[in-house]
């Protein structure tokens, strides 16, 4: 079924992880800080293992522009819809190697966004998405993306920077800590003719880089250097993300040896990872068998061993022991256990269920936080239609709520335009009866609409 036209509400304050794919790294653009920025973000808000059929979605901008850090004095909403009308005016650029014999290659060309709609009276913006973009943001293949923590990317300073620490974070996950230079600059953007002093490229960019890197972000003791000296150019960068030992909350628990295996993944993984060796897991098994592999399916099957294989043997009292255990993980994630036995959306919302285990340290706990916020998408739409079959019980107070907030209704409703008469019969496969939960839905996150306790309106 073709969806092009039913938008898709996004909810902005659920993840802080983008799923950037790698193609992206290596496009042309010339975006701002602000604009580079806003795209990563925006793209933490979809649902990137799903394409859900449409190209248009729908988020609350406020929301969005306190991701941003904007001024609240500001007019918040407005400017986050600048920003994407910007970038509805940016395109990105791929060109592949050219044919030996014909000289042909691949060229891709588009536009990040298509059009913007911003209604200043719901905050709600509406973008559409062009087509071409959609292999860089969703369904993207094993070992084709990194996962980037956003409020490392909304801390740092200058354009470069985030390209910097994005390309760098790309290049860890695939384990190459040594670029050549003029592939590099070529990633990083710095392709303009004064780059090509290695003086000036280090003085002006590397080095605010790295100490913007080191200040902003986990990696405190983050470096970039070249393997240039007295009478030799420099022609490779090599780099390290290593967190300091003293701010390793996560890690504080394993060996030294074993946390350094670690530190090649995300804080998330990491999760898991000590979360596994309370089971038997040793990192050291790891080696290079988890290169190139996602995020979310290392997640998913180490909670498996953990709450499908290992719980339930426990409870049959037929433990097979540590030993046996241990190297399960890794052989579950190589054969996508999770996957196989039709539990790979169950395994990645076990946040629940990490935090009752009762071993792991009180700053694992903390990391794991952030997580739960997952499920405030499905409590607030829990409160919308409580809040809306509220308001069908009270005479004539749907009839006043379509009233006073018309406008915005409207304003969600794009060009197919709401019908308060639909609204009124209730039925509930009528759209509109959609874009009221949905509106609704963006008030509450507001605090313009109260949250109802127990199916009752005030």
């Amino acid at each position: 079924m073709d969806n092009n036209n039913q938008p898709i509400l996004l909810g902005v304050v659920n993840n802080n992880i983008a799923k950037i794919a790698e193609r992206l790294m290596v496009t042309q653009n010339d975006l701002t800080l602000q604009q580079l920025k806003t795209w990563i973000i925006f793209i933490s808000t979809l649902d990137t293992e799903n394409d859900d059929g449409s190209n248009v979605y729908v988020f609350n901008a406020i929301d969005f522009a306190k991701r941003l850090s904007i001024d609240e004095r500001k007019a918040r909403g407005t400017i986050v819809a600048d920003l994407f009308d910007e970038l509805s005016r940016k395109q990105i650029k791929y060109r592949g190697a050219p044919d030996k014999k014909s000289g042909e290659c691949n060229v891709f060309t588009s536009n990040l966004v298509g059009a913007v709609v911003y209604d200043a009276d719901s905050h709600m913006i509406q973008l559409d998405i062009p087509r071409p973009m959609r292999p860089f943001l969703f369904l993207l293949k094993r070992g084709a993306y990194t996962s980037i923590d956003t409020k490392h990317v909304a801390a740092l300073d200058t354009v470069f920077s985030v390209r910097i620490y994005i390309y760098l974070k790309t290049m860890e996950r695939q384990g190459i800590f040594e670029i050549p230079l003029e592939e590099f600059k070529l990633n990083i953007g710095a392709t303009a003719e004064w780059h090509n002093s290695f003086a000036n490229l280090k003085r002006k960019i590397l080095q605010p880089a790295a100490a913007e890197i080191r200040k902003h972000t986990d990696y405190k003791d983050f470096f970039i250097e070249d393997n240039g000296g007295r009478g030799k150019k420099a022609t490779h960068i090599r780099y390290g993300f290593t967190p300091h030992i003293a701010d390793d909350a996560i890690l504080g628990s394993l060996s030294p040896a074993a946390a350094n295996i670690c530190r090649r993944f995300s804080e998330q993984v990491q999760v898991v990872f000590v979360l596994a060796t309370q089971h038997g897991f040793d990192p050291v098994y790891i080696e290079d068998k988890l290169d190139d592999i996602p995020d979310d399916v290392i997640i998913a099957n180490f909670h498996y061993v953990m709450y499908e294989v290992i719980a339930k043997d426990k409870k049959r009292g037929k433990e097979k022991g540590p030993e046996v255990y241990g190297k399960y993980f890794l052989t579950a994630v190589q054969q996508h256990w999770a996957e196989q036995n039709n539990k790979f959306d169950e395994m990645l919302g076990r946040e629940k269920d990490r935090a009752r285990n009762a071993t792991i340290t009180e700053q694992v706990e903390k990391a794991q936080e952030q997580d739960d916020i997952v499920n405030s998408a499905l409590y607030y739409d829990t409160k919308a239609n409580e809040y809306l079959e509220a308001l069908k019980k009270e005479p004539f107070a749907l009839n006043k709520f379509l009233q006073d907030n018309q406008a915005g209704l409207a304003g969600m409703a794009g060009k197919n335009g709401f019908s308060n008469e639909k609204a009124l019969t209730g039925k509930k496969n009528y759209r509109e009866h959609k874009i009221l939960i949905r509106y609704i839905t963006a008030k509450m996150t507001l605090n313009e609409i109260e949250i109802p306790k127990q199916d009752v309106l005030f």
